[in-house]
């Protein structure tokens, strides 16, 4: 049998003995009966929830019963509260739902019957209400803590209801989001693929598009949302968004980790293969000039230099691919920068470039090869300037720091590299180049990741490009 305190708040004491002797009577529970007469206390012992339920008198003097029980319940009292009145006004019962009273009922009419019942249906109802509001609690928790963007819309695609990821997604927080359309913030060329889907009211999963943020950035994204339609009820999308660019960014390190093991294994093949002929063909050279072959000397001078740029290309080859072993020292990576601009200067005084830099007053110092970062950086910068025009062209130089990660960007104003070859941009021996070995980013590649670095790459035709070299602070 279910043990049960009950609270009966009525100031009048033979109403409430009267009462009391009813409940009492109630075979289904144990209970024990205890009564407040006092408002103030009343309040008190409603918003701490101390009673199993309560029984609330509908006349109290200077408040009402239903003046107590709405100020209590929203001030918190969740328990059941079933309200008492001396006689049967349709109004007040209509309050009495409205504030929250599981029951009403009628002091003329009690019975230990009607009591048992009301009592028994409020419990159950109670049962109910904190089960639906444990997982609303906790669904709401899940909600609000969510790394990703969760959000509902009115048909209209205007955000309802958004997490707080908003903000980490697009800059916005869930307020500034609100009423704001969801196709707001779609890019131009993925707007009308989710417009057709949507007018026809039909579910996505898994569409990747892209963002734009506040700051005007993009962000790759993957986008489910589902349409409900209820009778009786307003049409609504509820939907979720994940950020892309992390896995992007994962995929895009392995498939360049897989390329660079790839080329590595090729070359060593190569090599091997290649260099035992030319070892060969050096010794049969060496025995032909001994013999002082008249007139051969211009032939052999051939041969031997042609030989020579054979094995200086293999060691590039190995150079490019082969895992880089790093002497490693402490240093600020904005002379490293400077350094690597006084090596291009005569390039860039040739197609008179003007350079712009931006580099913090404190040094930033880091764990790096200064020779081999140098070498990576030049690269980059080489390829810059090869873009670009005379007198025309602008390169921006600018290195920054914070807590997580520091970074280099280098631009450039020059012809910008196609959607197409951007996507080859790192792969071995792929160049645009009339002379040239397809190898510089290979081996920038090969360096930075050798530093836990990372490196991305912008690019507009006719406007320019950006690499953008991100150190991780670890």
């Amino acid at each position: 049998m279910q043990n049960l305190n009950i609270l009966i708040i009525d100031d009048d004491e033979d109403d409430y003995f009267i009462t009391s002797q009813f409940i009492k009577e109630i075979t289904e529970f144990n209970v024990n009966c205890n009564w407040c007469f006092k408002e103030d206390e009343a309040l008190v012992k409603l918003i701490d929830n101390q009673y199993d339920a309560y029984f609330i008198d509908y006349r109290l003097g200077a408040k009402t019963g239903l003046e107590i029980l709405k100020e209590s319940v929203d001030k918190g009292c969740i328990k059941p509260v079933i309200l008492l009145t001396g006689k049967g006004n349709s109004q007040v019962d209509k309050l009495a739902v409205e504030y929250g009273a599981y029951d009403y009922l009628i002091k003329g009419d009690l019975t230990t019957e009607i009591l048992e019942r009301s009592l028994r249906y409020a419990l159950e109802r109670f049962k109910s209400f904190k089960l639906i509001n444990d997982n609303e609690k906790k669904y709401r928790l899940l909600f609000e803590n969510a790394i990703s963007f969760i959000f509902t819309c009115n048909s209209s695609l205007n955000f309802t209801e958004c997490n707080p990821a908003s903000f980490y997604l697009l800059g916005y927080t869930p307020q500034e989001l609100k009423d704001k359309s969801l196709l707001d913030f779609v890019a131009q060329k993925d707007k009308p693929i989710i417009k057709e889907l949507i007018s026809a009211k039909k579910s996505i999963k898994n569409f990747r598009l892209e963002l734009i943020t506040k700051s005007s950035g993009s962000v790759l994204s993957n986008l489910s949302i589902t349409y409900f339609h209820l009778p009786d009820q307003q049409s609504y999308w509820q939907g979720i968004i994940f950020d892309e660019t992390i896995r992007v960014q994962v995929e895009q390190a392995k498939l360049q980790k897989e390329k660079l093991e790839a080329t590595y294994r090729l070359v060593q093949t190569l090599a091997h293969e290649i260099r035992n002929p030319l070892a060969n063909i050096s010794l049969s050279l060496d025995g032909i000039q001994e013999t002082n072959v008249d007139g051969q000397q211009f032939f052999i001078d051939v041969i031997k230099r042609s030989s020579s740029r054979i094995d200086l290309i293999i060691t590039e080859l190995l150079q490019s691919s082969k895992t880089i072993e790093l002497k490693l020292e402490a240093i600020d990576i904005i002379k490293v920068i400077k350094n690597a601009l006084k090596i291009v200067d005569d390039r860039l005084k040739l197609k008179n470039i003007i350079v712009e830099t931006e580099f913090p007053i404190d040094p930033i110092i880091k764990e790096i090869d200064k020779e081999k970062i140098t070498i990576s950086l030049v690269n980059i910068i080489v390829n810059a300037i090869e873009a670009m025009e005379v007198d025309i062209g602008k390169l921006f130089v600018r290195a920054e720091q914070n807590t997580d990660f520091t970074q280099i960007i280098i631009k450039d104003t020059g012809s910008g590299i196609s959607e197409e070859n951007l996507k080859k941009l790192f792969e071995p021996y792929f160049t645009t180049k009339k002379t040239g070995m397809g190898l510089g980013l290979v081996s920038t590649l090969n360096i930075l990741k050798s530093h836990q670095a990372d490196i991305k790459v912008e690019s507009v035709m006719d406007v320019g490009t950006s690499f953008k070299i991100i150190f991780p602070n670890t």
